[in-house]
Protein backbone atom coordinates (compact mmCIF):
# COMPACT_ATOMS: atom_id res chain seq x y z
CA UNK A 1 0.00 0.00 0.00
CA UNK A 2 1.45 3.38 -0.98
CA UNK A 3 1.58 6.11 1.24
CA UNK A 4 -0.47 8.26 -1.50
CA UNK A 5 -3.70 6.44 -1.36
CA UNK A 6 -3.52 6.90 2.73
CA UNK A 7 -3.15 10.60 2.37
CA UNK A 8 -5.85 12.68 2.30
CA UNK A 9 -7.04 16.37 3.07
CA UNK A 10 -4.97 19.72 3.87
CA UNK A 11 -1.77 19.29 6.54
CA UNK A 12 -1.45 22.03 9.50
CA UNK A 13 0.26 24.19 7.81
CA UNK A 14 -2.62 23.88 5.25
CA UNK A 15 -4.93 24.48 7.75
CA UNK A 16 -3.39 27.27 9.36
CA UNK A 17 -2.30 29.59 5.96
CA UNK A 18 -5.98 29.42 5.12
CA UNK A 19 -6.99 29.86 8.07
CA UNK A 20 -4.36 33.11 8.05
CA UNK A 21 -5.98 34.13 4.96
CA UNK A 22 -9.88 34.55 5.96
CA UNK A 23 -8.85 36.51 9.18
CA UNK A 24 -6.74 38.80 7.09
CA UNK A 25 -9.64 39.57 4.61
CA UNK A 26 -12.07 39.21 7.71
CA UNK A 27 -10.60 41.67 8.93
CA UNK A 28 -10.20 44.27 6.12
CA UNK A 29 -14.04 43.47 5.65
CA UNK A 30 -14.88 44.70 9.32
CA UNK A 31 -12.60 47.95 9.31
CA UNK A 32 -13.36 49.06 5.38
CA UNK A 33 -17.30 48.28 5.75
CA UNK A 34 -18.07 50.60 8.26
CA UNK A 35 -16.28 53.62 5.80
CA UNK A 36 -17.90 52.86 3.16
CA UNK A 37 -21.39 52.52 4.28
CA UNK A 38 -20.49 56.15 5.63
CA UNK A 39 -19.84 57.45 2.26
CA UNK A 40 -23.47 55.44 0.70
CA UNK A 41 -25.03 57.96 3.43
CA UNK A 42 -23.25 61.02 2.31
CA UNK A 43 -24.62 59.93 -0.80
CA UNK A 44 -27.61 59.40 -0.28
CA UNK A 45 -28.03 62.46 2.06
CA UNK A 46 -27.06 64.71 -0.82
CA UNK A 47 -29.90 63.09 -3.05
CA UNK A 48 -32.44 63.96 -0.06
CA UNK A 49 -31.13 67.70 -0.34
CA UNK A 50 -30.85 67.88 -4.04
CA UNK A 51 -34.59 66.41 -3.84
CA UNK A 52 -36.00 69.58 -1.70
CA UNK A 53 -33.90 72.17 -3.20
CA UNK A 54 -34.77 73.70 -6.18
CA UNK A 55 -32.27 76.02 -9.05
CA UNK A 56 -33.57 79.28 -7.24
CA UNK A 57 -32.92 78.76 -4.05
CA UNK A 58 -29.56 80.44 -2.37
CA UNK A 59 -26.56 78.38 -2.20
CA UNK A 60 -26.70 79.46 1.51
CA UNK A 61 -29.60 78.26 1.98
CA UNK A 62 -28.63 74.66 0.40
CA UNK A 63 -25.16 74.78 2.43
CA UNK A 64 -27.62 75.54 5.68
CA UNK A 65 -29.40 72.23 4.60
CA UNK A 66 -26.77 70.44 4.03
CA UNK A 67 -24.94 70.90 7.15
CA UNK A 68 -28.59 69.72 9.01
CA UNK A 69 -28.71 66.96 6.65
CA UNK A 70 -25.08 65.75 7.60
CA UNK A 71 -26.16 66.26 11.39
CA UNK A 72 -29.44 64.75 11.74
CA UNK A 73 -27.43 61.48 9.62
CA UNK A 74 -24.53 61.96 11.99
CA UNK A 75 -22.05 61.88 8.87
CA UNK A 76 -18.76 62.58 9.86
CA UNK A 77 -16.48 61.35 7.26
CA UNK A 78 -16.94 64.65 5.50
CA UNK A 79 -17.54 68.17 7.13
CA UNK A 80 -20.23 70.32 5.18
CA UNK A 81 -18.18 72.95 5.12
CA UNK A 82 -15.75 70.98 3.04
CA UNK A 83 -18.92 70.08 0.69
CA UNK A 84 -18.57 72.59 -2.78
CA UNK A 85 -21.33 74.25 -3.60
CA UNK A 86 -21.46 76.80 -6.91
CA UNK A 87 -23.58 77.71 -9.97
CA UNK A 88 -22.86 76.12 -13.21
CA UNK A 89 -25.03 77.24 -16.31
CA UNK A 90 -27.96 78.15 -14.01
CA UNK A 91 -27.78 74.98 -12.17
CA UNK A 92 -26.95 74.45 -9.04
CA UNK A 93 -24.36 71.68 -8.61
CA UNK A 94 -23.11 69.82 -5.34
CA UNK A 95 -19.64 68.26 -5.16
CA UNK A 96 -18.70 66.67 -2.18
CA UNK A 97 -16.10 64.36 -3.27
CA UNK A 98 -14.00 63.19 -0.75
CA UNK A 99 -11.78 60.63 -0.11
CA UNK A 100 -10.75 59.13 3.58
CA UNK A 101 -8.15 57.16 5.55
CA UNK A 102 -8.59 54.24 7.42
CA UNK A 103 -5.93 52.15 9.66
CA UNK A 104 -5.79 48.72 8.73
CA UNK A 105 -2.71 47.31 10.82
CA UNK A 106 0.56 48.97 12.14
CA UNK A 107 1.49 51.66 9.54
CA UNK A 108 -0.69 49.94 6.81
CA UNK A 109 -4.24 52.47 5.78
CA UNK A 110 -6.28 51.85 3.07
CA UNK A 111 -6.96 54.75 1.59
CA UNK A 112 -11.25 54.58 -0.09
CA UNK A 113 -12.06 57.50 -2.59
CA UNK A 114 -15.42 58.34 -3.01
CA UNK A 115 -15.74 60.09 -6.45
CA UNK A 116 -19.65 59.85 -7.31
CA UNK A 117 -21.06 62.77 -4.94
CA UNK A 118 -21.67 65.18 -7.63
CA UNK A 119 -25.34 66.24 -7.44
CA UNK A 120 -26.47 68.37 -10.29
CA UNK A 121 -30.18 70.68 -9.16
CA UNK A 122 -31.80 71.88 -12.13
Amino acid sequence: MSSRNRQSGMSLLGILIVMGLLSFFLMVSIRLIPTYMEGRSVKSALELVAEGATSKQSLSEITKRIATTFNTNRIEAIKPREVKVYRDKGKIVIDANYETRTPLFDGVDAVLMFTDNIIVID
